[in-house]
Order: structure tokens, then sequence, then C-alpha cells
């Protein structure tokens, strides 16, 4: 305790320049806790996409696959379920609030188990095929409830067989958020939100030529090592078919949608990386000019009897303690960008990964601005102990 006044006075030797080292510490640490935030929901997407699912599309994007290949994809060593989903797309009100509505047959419950949809969900759809699950996030948006109308205008004439351009969908319930963010061949960059649909209602009212065509097949594997192996062989069996058919994994299409055009991951860690040097810049630079104009201070405590370990740990402690309050400022920045972040992407405004400040980086930080103080302080106790503290006292 007898270090506390000392250090005390020495951090408020100069308000301005505390309160303004202070300050940009705390952005360095936010900057730095938001970016490992960001990193860590793209590594999470692509955890939570599973190897052993596969996801089929054309392989010259022609965007129709006939439901007829379900059954040749199921005889396919190693397959243990096929499934398929179809989008439609339109506008709500008017064209300033898309909307899009993922039609999925039987199949998908167990091609995609992971489709948060209960047994009750699915026995929902046989006794309403117009109904429709909404994801939380596309439910707060329409701030919709259960038994509620939604009309799906689609934007270039109508597909259905009566010719009405409209498609009425009855909201049957909600649903979590799927698990793992948008992937390029399973999920539509213009797809902002996950709303379900049985393909059953598009069967029995799209024109006659749309029918028993689907988007993309999803296929589950027996075992994740298998999942490459069987790709292979879904590529080579369908070389010649019209439309030909390219297969992947759902995680390698997750990862290549993440690292597409720029790598996020990659960035958001250099970025960090830079906001851990902008710290270390600011607090060595801090703690080095403060000990350069005490020194006659430290020569006089040396001369009182302070042992250079005493003189050690009031140096750590005045650059400790402006950097771990600075850290848990920093943090607290960090979960309120993460939460606009969060709140921008519910609104449509920007498309990403959610984004949580988990206590994982609360501890990084902590032990970012720990070791950063010690590193601080050393170039500065190195010259106190050098010092002849005769010569400091008298000036000379």
């Amino acid at each position: 305790m007898k270090f506390v006044p000392l250090v005390w006075a020495a951090l408020w030797r100069n308000r301005t320049e505390s309160v303004l080292t202070l300050l940009a510490l705390s952005v360095a640490f936010a900057l730095f806790g938001t970016m490992i935030a960001l990193n860590a929901a793209y590594e999470r997407a692509i955890d939570d996409a599973r190897m052993d699912r596969l996801i089929i599309a054309c392989a010259f994007d022609c965007g129709a696959i006939p439901l007829g290949y379900r059954e040749q994809l199921a005889r396919v060593p190693h397959v243990t379920a096929v499934g398929g989903q179809l989008w439609l797309g339109g506008h709500e009100q008017d064209e300033q609030h898309p909307i899009t509505v993922m039609f999925v047959d039987e199949g998908m419950r167990s091609a995609w188990p992971e489709l948060p949809m209960s047994p009750a969900d699915w026995r929902a759809f046989d006794a309403n095929p117009s109904g429709i699950f909404l994801s939380r996030e596309a439910a707060a948006r329409r701030k919709v409830r259960t038994g509620d109308t939604v009309a799906v205008n689609t934007t270039f004439g109508s597909n259905r067989a009566d010719g009405n351009p409209t498609w009425y969908f009855t909201v049957l319930g909600f649903m979590p958020d799927p698990p793992g963010w948008k992937s390029g061949a399973g999920t539509p960059a213009w797809n902002p939100d996950t709303i379900v649909g049985s393909l059953r209602y598009w069967e029995n009212s799209a024109h006659l030529d749309e029918r028993d065509i689907v988007n993309v097949m999803r296929v589950a594997v027996d075992r994740p090592e298998h999942a490459r192996e069987v790709c292979r062989e879904i590529e080579a069996r369908f070389t010649n078919a019209t439309p030909a058919l390219y297969c992947v994994p759902a995680r390698a299409d997750a990862q290549e949608m993440a690292d597409a055009n720029i790598n996020m991951r990659q960035i958001s860690l250099g970025i960090g990386a830079a906001g851990l040097f902008m710290i270390l810049f600011l607090c060595a630079n801090g703690i080095a000019e403060s000990v350069r104009e005490r020194l006659p201070e430290f020569g006089v405590l040396k001369a009182m009897g302070y042992r250079d370990s005493h003189v050690a740990l009031l140096v750590i402690l005045e650059a400790a303690v402006p950097t771990l309050v600075a850290a848990l400022i920093g943090v607290a920045l960090a979960w309120e960008v993460d939460a606009l972040i969060e709140h921008l992407a519910l609104k449509g405004v920007i498309d990403m990964p959610e984004m949580r400040t988990s206590f994982a980086a609360f501890g990084w930080a902590l032990a970012a601005a720990l070791l950063i103080a010690l590193v601080s302080a050393v170039a500065p106790l190195l010259r106190i102990r050098r010092m002849d503290v005769a010569a400091v006292i008298t000036g000379r």
C-alpha cells in the first residue's frame, strides 16, 4: 500500500497527457477486442459447417437441378440422405423490402438435420404446406407473429400456375438462426435471413415447367473422411449429364466463402496485432518519458533505502495500472461495438457473422496489458539500475 500514493502522484503528474494516453490505449484495446471477436466469429462460422454435409449445385451455374437426381445420388456409396432446396425471391410491400423463402423437401430432415426445425415443425408442414418458419433474425426484421400472413411478390412476373404474381404464406412459428454463416453455394449472398417453407407448396402451385427442380441439393455422408471421395464420385457420375454437378463439403464451402476476395480472418488478426503494437508503443513511450523526467526522484528514493526491487515494482505499477484500466475500458467498448454490428446485421445494413466478445477475449486483453506493461518497463528499469545516484541528485 505504501506505493499507492507514489503511483497515483506519478500518473497524475501531467493530467492532460495521462488522460489522452488512457483514451488512446482504450481505443487500441477496443480495436484489439473487436478484431479478436471478428476472427472468432469467422472461425465459429466455419466450425459450425460440417464436413460430412455436402452441397450439390450445377457445375456451370444453371441454377436448376432435376429432383430426379435424388434417387441417383442416394445410390452413391457412403451417402445416407439427400434433400433438395429451392429459393423463391421477391419483395414484400415494395422493392425496398426484399424477401427470400427457402423451400425444402422432406429429405432435408436427414440430409440437413442442423436446420433447427423440430419434428413438430415438420409435421406442421404436412398439415399446412403453405406455412413458413422464420429465424429469429428474420422475424425481428418483419415484426411478425404466429398466424400472420406474409406475401412475397415476385419481381419478374408470375411463376405460379394460376398467374398470380404473389405467393401467400402463413407464419407457423419461429426457429433459432441456423448454425454457420452464409456459405457460397448453400446460401446465396442476396439472402439476408432464413425463412423456410415446404417444397410441396411450390410443387403444387408453380408452373408445370418449373416443378420438379431445385437450386441446390444437400447430401449427408456416413463419415467426414468420406466427404471428398463422395464429391469426386458424384462429379464423375454427372460429368456428362445435363446439368453436370459440382460438389463441395459444407465446411470447405464456408471456408471458401469466408476467404473469398478478402480474407477477413487474416485481416482481423493483422489489425489486432497492429492495435497491440500501438498499445506497446504508447505505453513504452509514456513510461520512458515519465522515468526520464523523474530520475532525481528515483535517486532520492534509492538514497532513502529503497531497494532496486522496490523501485522496479513502482515503475511496473506505473505502467500496469493505466494499461489494465485501458484494457477494461477497451473490452467494454468492444462489447458495445459488437452489439452495434449485431444490430446492423439484424437490420440487413451489413452482412457479417454474429460477433460476441467472449470472456476469453477479456482474458487475452488483460494478459496482453500485463505483458505490455512488463515489456514497457524493461528499458526504463535498466536506465534506473545503471544510474549514478549522487550524480542524479546533484544534477551533474
